[in-house]
């Protein structure tokens, strides 16, 4: 007979919150301090709606900055943010420059490629490195917009936050994010094993040593889990909780004022006003409508009032 999986494993964890015995206020949080979590499913909804809306960097990046901040006033001790920003400087800066050798248009030619390599030969102008960054802008935006979900909230707040329709939706992705996790922690203890006993990474075949381990364990993790899950009776009725979170006035003024940002850009394209940002042919200012930047203001709601007892790693 199988042994249950540790608390402190991937399986272990994933079960939990599949099981939804935790509590829904996240940890080192008293239930009053937490927002529920469907205020903050609302929110990301709301924010990724208004960063992807327009290519505005003006936009773009006021959503990221006001995002930042809200994940900075609510990380929970032991979650780490750098991660996230390494993902995220990779990924603007791989938009950026995709879209500056792939794009030839614009009045400012600062470089050439010789026009012999495909795709990527011809001029290297301002405008399409700019565009690059916007794009990339835009990217930062929607990841840290989401990130409240997976920093923030535990995998079981996930879960409770969709409808009853997408529960077992809600559980395949709460279990995704445990299984990821842990298989990034798999694979940083591998590898440093591997380096005590000698290990140097020397080409793609020496890293079959580090990636191998990391997918028997994710495998043996996945095992075990599906495991647990039956001996818990997973399907057999609906999820219970120990507490249930109450959608408070707190909690309707940041869904509110979230879901009124969405709504102002898409009245906005609705009634053509221009959002839009367009380098081509020469750069030029992005235009700037003060209702659009009031509606990315609004959504720094959360980050006003953080929880006051949730302690800081020194």
């Amino acid at each position: 007979m199988t042994a249950a999986p540790d608390p402190g494993s991937p399986a272990g964890s994933a079960s939990a919150s599949a099981t939804g015995a935790g509590l829904a206020s996240g940890p080192d949080r008293a239930p009053s301090e937490a927002l529920e979590p469907r205020a903050w499913v609302i929110w990301s909804l709301a924010a990724v709606t208004v960063a992807l809306s327009t290519d505005n960097p003006v936009y773009r990046g006021l959503v990221a900055l006001v995002a930042l901040n809200v994940v900075l006033a609510w990380l929970p001790p032991g979650r780490r943010l750098r991660p996230l920003i390494v993902a995220m400087t990779v990924a603007a800066a791989f938009a950026a420059l995709i879209n500056l050798l792939a794009g030839h248009t614009g009045a400012d030619v600062f470089a050439r490629v010789p026009e012999g390599l495909p795709l990527i030969g011809g001029p290297l102008t301002l405008e399409s490195l700019a565009f690059g960054g916007a794009i990339g802008l835009g990217l930062v935006a929607a990841l840290l917009s989401v990130a409240p979900l997976s920093l923030v909230l535990e995998p079981h707040d996930v879960v409770d936050a969709m409808p009853a329709v997408l529960e077992r939706t809600g559980i395949a992705v709460a279990t995704s994010l445990n299984l990821v996790s842990g298989f990034g922690r798999t694979f940083t203890e591998v590898r440093d094993a591997q380096r005590m006993r000698g290990w140097k990474p020397g080409g793609l075949r020496s890293w079959n040593e580090v990636l191998v381990p990391v997918v028997l364990t994710a495998i043996e993790d996945s095992v075990l889990l599906a495991e647990s899950m039956e001996a818990r009776a997973f399907g057999a009725g609906r999820r219970t909780s120990y507490a249930t979170a109450r959608f408070g006035r707190r909690e309707a003024a940041v869904a509110g004022t979230a879901l009124a940002a969405a709504g102002i850009f898409v009245g906005l394209r609705v009634a053509g006003v221009p959002l839009d940002w367009y380098p081509y042919p020469t750069i030029s200012l992005p235009p700037i409508q003060p209702i659009a930047v009031a509606a990315c203001l609004g959504l720094a709601l959360p980050a006003l009032r953080p929880p006051a007892n949730l302690e800081r790693p020194r």
